[in-house]
């Protein structure tokens, strides 16, 4: 007699308790069989010689699938001969899993049992699982002293593995094919594979549904007739199912009738008219533009502003729109997007600070708003209030609605191409359930695909090409390819879908490309190498693969306190979790984490590079907030994530307060009374926080009391220090000193060296103001020699002989002021020496 592993690995409530009746149990015993020809006989002749010692009411059901050896003849006749014989046929061969589901279904008897047609258990062992079957609602074999290949084994090792770490499924020999099951529990099983991992599948259910399970060894046989159906090739195969059986079943698991019945009720909502969470996402809106949208007249920081405020004033001033222009030459590195809209403004409004501001705050604006109603559709309103908290509050996020970069316009679009891409994509059942709604967007559909949503997806992706280039494919790609792979609940793309897209982003995006092309053959090679390809191998901008985990940490405050409790959330094998981390989910995770990999795969990377993945991640959080928040009579659960996550978080954004605060007094020699009202007011915040996490009767309030000291600490920043930072730096805006010390003449030449210091012919409104970046070389040296008087504006990096040393010999040098990052320098030529004194001299002599 074998040892018994008495451990259960997963059970509901108490196991079943034993029998008290004394009779002996009927039972179903599963044979699969695929040309078992040479055994099959032997198979059915042990099976009854077994049975018939446990019980007096047993069948051998022998599921036949798709042989075409003469299986199923010898089985007919053994059915002849014998009543406990049982056949049925498969046609053509559908595989392992559909041939225990057939076997499942038909078995009539109290305990169902199954195992190979190859003889290589010993099936009078069935007697322990009979006894052990009164306790436990399955029983699995595990071999003792296996008698595969050496190969095959380790193979089977690995395998298992997996699938502990996947689908925490804590049996030693997963597919050991001798399982017993009482019948009602094997009814309840919902097997879905055709394949091998039907075993897999079976013990995962079973953990979910709280079955329980003990294990028993078993002796194991050599094959000696027949041939095995698994091979290597196999393995491919086998792996990639498991894959998706994890995705769909463990990690997010496909959309069950409760979901759907969920999804249906949100949808039906959305046509109720304003809820109070909707009432609370238009306030939070109105919060954001007060936020986002006032103040914005402060001077443009250098590099990045400067630079993308001067391209489009250069087009309004040349009138050329095709081609941008930095210090009126042609500038390849981005698309014209960005330009286009900062020159409409300036259009409209003048040109100003505010005007070339307003493109990135109403591009937040827009994403916020994106943001919150794509997961009101995905999730519900309230899960939708919460995501635009967490979004509007990130640090990341805050600091970048008001400054002037290409990185918010190519969030905007690209999270909008992927909002919409998944809305065409998810779940078909549920969404011609939800087409009855009032508010449901209704879109032909093209197979499972909705086309409206496909086609507003590809719109977006162009309006991201002509933002930054291909990036906005790149980033777009990948999540929508693997998502419809992987989940069993999503449409099912085909080449065309793709070529629909790729055709409408190619009509928003190829036109400017090929006129600019036609214009200047040599600018595709410039761009599409030289600033895509060369810059994802690191000729710009290089930094270590781990640069962006600290930026994220950094961006993501103070939702980042959160990033322990939630992957314990996202990845932990709890079933309340679970059953929360629905496929949209998984969606939002293969966006972001995608951004993330590709980005620190790229060597050029800058902090604000992640920030398309700023949408996702928010989702991502306000939905897991959503569970912290609503479990107020259960704080055991998520008491770290509802109390010191938000309490830590408070604290961290005060200590901040108070550091950003002397860094500035500091930096600037300044001690206004404003800023020491800030230092006072975090130094107090700071103590009060520190107070309150001894006080756990506050936890429901603890993040809301997080997210008003984050706002607070948001506006000093991008209403305070950032506005005098820049007007401590600007080179030419109205509070620089500077404009002062110009020479009096009303037009003097001015030129810039070894930075562009975009800022000047901005501020100047001059589009005379060469840029010279290259200190050597005659231009310089001409320039100054052809006005005979110019101002240099110097990059402080260069030295005041290495600058000298490129003037005429016959020039003076003068320092006339610094500030930022320039040194403004007076050059002049020197008075020639008269020569008709000269002359008059030699007469005299």
């Amino acid at each position: 007699m074998h040892d018994i592993n008495t451990a259960v690995s997963f059970q509901r409530g108490d196991s079943r308790t034993g029998s008290t009746t004394g009779r002996l149990p009927t039972i179903s015993l599963i044979l699969p069989a695929f040309n078992e020809a040479d055994v099959i006989a032997r198979a059915i002749d042990e099976a009854d010689v077994a049975l018939s010692q446990m019980s007096d009411a047993y069948e051998i059901i022998v599921v036949d699938d798709g042989s075409s050896d003469g299986t199923a003849s010898i089985v007919r006749q053994s059915a002849l001969l014998n009543d406990h014989v049982r056949l049925i046929e498969h046609s053509p061969n559908q595989g392992y899993g559909a041939a225990i589901r057939s076997g499942f279904a038909a078995a009539e008897n109290e305990l169902v049992a199954f195992t190979d047609a190859d003889c290589q258990f010993d099936l009078t062992e069935l007697d322990r699982f009979v006894l052990l079957s009164d306790r436990y609602d399955i029983v699995c074999g595990y071999r003792i002293d296996r008698k595969d290949t050496s190969l095959r084994c380790w193979y089977s090792k690995v395998y298992n593995l997996l699938v502990r770490r996947l689908l925490g499924v804590e049996v030693r020999d997963v597919d050991c094919a001798l399982k017993m099951f009482h019948r009602d529990v094997a009814k309840e099983l919902r097997i879905t594979s055709d394949g091998f991992l039907v075993n897999s599948e079976l013990l995962t259910q079973a953990k979910h549904l709280g079955h329980s399970v003990v294990e028993v060894g078993v002796s194991h046989r050599p094959r000696l007739l027949g041939e095995s159906t698994v091979s290597l090739r196999h393995i491919p195969a086998v792996l990639t199912a498991l894959l998706r059986y994890w995705w769909n079943e463990v990690q997010f698991p496909r959309t069950s009738l409760t979901h759907k019945r969920a999804d249906i009720e949100n949808a039906a909502r959305l046509g109720v008219v304003f809820t109070r969470d909707q009432w609370l996402q238009v306030g939070l809106l109105f919060l954001a533009a007060l936020f986002m949208l006032t103040n914005l007249n402060y001077p443009l920081i250098d590099r990045d502003e400067t630079r993308y405020a001067e391209i489009p004033r250069e087009m309004v001033a040349t009138g050329n729109w095709l081609l941008p222009q930095l210090n009126f030459q042609t500038y390849y590195d981005k698309p014209p997007l960005l330009y286009w809209l900062c020159a409409i403004c300036y259009k409209l409004f003048g040109v100003s600070e505010t005007s070339a501001r307003l493109v990135p705050a109403v591009a937040a604006l827009a994403t916020l708003a994106s943001t919150m109603f794509f997961s009101s559709r995905l999730f519900g309103k309230r899960i939708g209030l919460l995501a635009g908290v967490v979004l509007m509050l990130s640090v990341g996020f805050a600091f970048t609605s008001r400054y002037l970069l290409l990185d918010g316009v190519l969030s905007l679009f690209v999270s909008l191409s992927l909002f919409t891409a998944y809305e065409a994509i998810r779940d078909p059942v549920c969404g011609r359930k939800l087409a009855n709604s009032a508010t449901y967007f209704r879109f032909r559909r093209i197979g499972d695909v909705q086309l409206g949503w496909w086609i507003a997806s590809g719109v977006c992706i162009g309006l991201a090409f002509l933002t930054k280039g291909p990036i906005a494919v790149v980033l777009w790609l990948p999540p929508v390819m693997v998502m419809t792979w992987l989940s069993d609940a999503h449409a099912r793309l085909r080449w065309w879908h793709y070529g629909i897209i790729g055709a409408v982003a190619t009509l928003i995006a190829a036109p400017w490309f090929i006129l600019v092309h036609q214009r200047d053959p040599s600018f595709l090679i410039e761009f599409f190498y030289k600033h895509n390809v060369a810059r994802f191998a690191g000729e710009f901008h290089a930094k270590p693969f781990w640069f962006f985990i600290p930026v994220l940490l950094v961006a993501g405050h103070p939702w980042s306190f959160l990033t322990i409790p939630y992957a314990k959330f996202l990845f932990g094998g709890g079933e309340a979790e679970r059953k929360r981390r629905l496929p949209a989910v998984g969606y939002l995770l293969l966006w972001s984490g995608w951004c993330f990999t590709f980005f620190s795969l790229s060597r050029c990377k800058l902090p604000t590079y992640l920030l398309p993945a700023a949408p996702a991640l928010a989702l991502m959080m306000g939905h897991y907030l959503d569970a912290v928040l609503r479990h107020g009579g259960n704080l055991s659960r998520y008491f770290f994530a509802r109390f010191w996550s938000a309490r830590i978080a408070t604290a961290t954004t005060c200590f901040a307060g108070v550091a950003f605060v002397l860094f500035v007094m500091i930096a600037t020699r300044s001690a206004t009374m404003v800023l020491f009202g800030w230092a006072m007011f975090w130094t107090c915040l700071t103590m009060s926080s520190l107070l309150l996490m001894t006080d756990r009767s506050q936890a429901k309030i603890a993040w809301a009391s997080s997210s008003v000291v984050a706002f607070l600490f948001a506006v000093m920043v991008m209403h305070q220090i950032v506005p005098d930072y820049s007007r401590s730096r600007t080179l030419f805006g109205d509070t620089s000193p500077l404009v002062e010390q110009l020479p009096t003449e009303s037009h003097p030449a001015i030129a810039t060296v070894k930075h562009e210091f975009s800022g000047v012919p901005f501020y100047l409104d001059r589009n005379d103001i060469p840029n010279f970046l290259n200190l050597r070389g005659e231009g310089l040296s001409d320039f100054v020699a052809i006005h005979g008087s110019a101002v240099l504006i110097v990059d402080d990096q260069v030295e005041f002989e290495a600058l000298r040393k490129q003037l005429p010999s016959d020039s003076r040098l003068a320092e006339i002021g610094r500030r930022g990052a320039a040194c403004i320098y007076r050059a002049t030529m020197k008075p020639p020496v008269p020569r008709i004194a000269k002359a008059a001299k030699s007469s005299d002599r």
